[in-house]
């Protein structure tokens, strides 16, 4: 009898958290990137444009689609070695919590396909291009400007596998519709 109160009260909880935002959205923003590889040391952060468009399930939690290309590259010293990362894409599940009336705490969980472009400069043959997807995860904060509008501020592992670690602060602005 508890079992089945309890799971009455659940099931109406998440009914009720289901309802409140059905809403899509799509975010424009920029991302400082740091990147680490282990056959490379002293890279400097490199700027990325991130695209995103979601879909809030409920209240509480949203799913996402991310595109991410460089906008410059990481380089090394003297620019002996650079990196720059293009037509990268995650897909996230975002849980999300709202603290007050216009600002909203969120993470979020996936996957990141990173395609990270290696090129050195005075020796075109040791360019190299890597392709591959990892766990991805990050932590943010949103603040709602408008009914529809709204700023996040981020920080995002966004890839790191076989000694390539991919990760940086985005700020961005999004449109609710």
């Amino acid at each position: 009898m508890i079992a089945i109160s309890v799971a009455l009260a659940c099931s109406s909880a998440f009914a009720q958290s289901k309802a409140k935002d059905d809403s899509a959205y799509i975010e424009l923003g920029y991302n400082s990137g740091q990147y680490n590889l282990d056959a490379v040391s002293g890279l400097s952060n490199a700027n990325h444009l991130i695209i995103t468009l979601g879909k809030n399930i409920s209240s509480n939690y949203a799913i996402e689609g991310v595109y991410a290309t460089g906008m410059n590259d990481s380089s090394t010293a003297g620019n002996t070695v650079n990196v720059k990362l293009s037509s990268s894409y995650g897909l996230y599940v975002k849980p999300k919590a709202m603290v007050s009336d216009s600002v909203e705490v969120f993470a979020r969980i996936g996957y990141f396909n990173a395609k990270p472009n290696l090129t050195v400069p005075s020796d075109s043959t040791q360019n190299q291009s890597a392709n591959g997807t990892s766990l991805s995860y990050g932590l943010g904060a949103s603040m709602k400007i408008t009914d529809a509008i709204y700023g996040n501020l981020d920080w995002m592992q966004m890839y790191k596998k076989d000694g390539i670690d991919i990760k940086g602060m985005g700020l961005s602005i999004g449109y609710k519709f």
